[in-house]
């Protein structure tokens, strides 16, 4: 009886082999389920983040921008026109304005016009800095006594480029007609007897030779960075016009678009989003929540530098748009410690954004007339980014990016333990 009592009582308090379930968690399941959590956290914030009108305006803020400088700025822009008309089209025409197309400063643009009235209206107006009309049969009547008066300068009363246009525009004329002034003093005035064709072989050599000697200067312009001269290129596409401000503004848009996450995050902060989360947790978080819509911003930065042209090398192009939202997304978390409402950030950006987009510099460089901006400079987010595109390496904006990493971590620390 007593056995069985023992048996039956060992029945009820220990449950059969078939009949027990195990259920072993591992830290590597630990982990998987954290991330997992993590990244369906990021989801659920980024589908917040959509949703939210302001911040969605925001994202398309860029490709509209990009599209409007496309369609405003050419290559012709900042330079100055120059008119020129011929009372006849002929040969010597033809000639002229290919010579004027060529080996000129970048800074001149010489364009035809179709009646002589049009380059009065265009001088007077502005369009033109200056103009040239040309009188018929030029080349003929330039070898005679009837010279006097074949061209006909126009400037107007507030020009500073005169003198160098014409400079430009005479010394191009002899390329044409050099070749025909000294044979005819061959011929004329030269004491020596000598049949057209001879004289036309005894300089064709050497004057050849000769006019080739005036390609030796080159025009190129030149600009200075942070006290630093860099000679440019000659030539210049609209792309390389428009490098400075898309570049820039798609720096400037990616800042923008991290005070904005500031922003949401006192809003999320005020309605108790991370009270609820672990305390080891919540500046990851927080972090997170500031660096995702950088990371959104960074990927339409990066298609638009594609779509517009500007594309450098590949790897390049990644790596530093990669440091430069990690650099954003630090510099935004350190402002939260700093900046102690929602209203203080909110008044924070404009400022910012606007001291960012006149001081980098990206459509004009005031740093020459005020020298203290290139000072300024180092405290600005975008300027480490643009600085890569201007001769510079990664090195300087990888060194920047993990030096605000750290602070941002450091002032972090007594946020883990509240």
């Amino acid at each position: 009886m007593d056995n069985n009592l023992q048996q039956n009582g060992s029945r009820g308090a220990f449950a059969a082999p078939e009949e027990l379930s195990v259920n072993t968690v591992t830290g590597g399941d630990k982990v998987r389920g954290t991330i997992k959590r993590f990244f369906l956290w990021l989801y659920l914030t980024g589908k917040r983040f959509l949703k939210k009108p302001s911040f969605v305006l925001i994202l398309l803020m860029l490709p509209a921008v990009l599209l409007l400088y496309r369609a405003l700025i050419t290559a012709d822009d900042g330079k100055l026109h120059v008119a020129v008309y011929f009372e006849e089209k002929d040969a010597f025409a033809e000639a002229y304005l290919s010579e004027l197309s060529e080996h000129v400063p970048e800074l001149f643009i010489f364009y035809e016009c179709e009646e002589e009235e049009d380059l009065y209206s265009d001088v007077a107006a502005g369009r033109a800095e200056c103009g040239y009309v040309f009188s018929a049969n030029l080349a003929e009547k330039f070898l005679t006594e009837d010279w006097r008066g074949l061209i006909t300068a126009v400037e107007s009363e507030r020009t500073v480029y005169g003198g160098f246009v014409n400079e430009i525009a005479y010394v191009k004329l002899i390329r044409i007609l050099g070749m025909d002034l000294v044979q005819d003093y061959l011929l004329t005035k030269s004491g020596k007897s000598y049949s057209h064709e001879e004289a036309k072989e005894f300089l064709r050599k050497s004057y050849e030779e000769e006019m080739a000697r005036s390609l030796l200067i080159e025009y190129v312009t030149t600009a200075e960075h942070d006290g630093e001269f860099i000679i440019e290129s000659k030539k210049r596409d609209v792309m390389s016009v428009l490098k400075k401000p898309i570049r820039g503004t798609v720096a400037i848009f990616i800042l923008l678009t991290g005070l904005a996450g500031l922003v949401f995050w006192y809003q999320d902060d005020a309605e108790g989003r991370y009270r609820v989360m672990a305390r080891e947790r919540r500046p990851l978080a927080s972090f997170a929540s500031i660096l995702l819509p950088i990371a959104m911003s960074g990927v339409i930065g990066i298609v638009c530098l594609g779509i517009s042209g500007l594309w450098m090398s590949t790897g390049t192009e990644l790596v530093s748009m990669i440091l430069y939202v990690l650099f954003t997304a630090a510099f935004c978390n350190i402002l939260r410690f700093l900046i102690p409402s929602v209203h203080a950030a909110c008044a924070v950006i404009p400022i910012l954004t606007l001291i960012s987009y006149l001081c980098c510099p990206i459509m004009i460089d005031i740093a020459p007339t005020v020298p203290v901006i290139r000072y300024l400079r180092a405290l600005l987010v975008p300027q480490y980014y643009l600085r890569i595109f201007e001769g510079k390496s990664v090195g300087l904006l990888a060194a920047a990016t993990a030096v605000l990493l750290a602070i941002s971590a450091l002032l972090s620390v007594p946020e883990r333990n509240r």
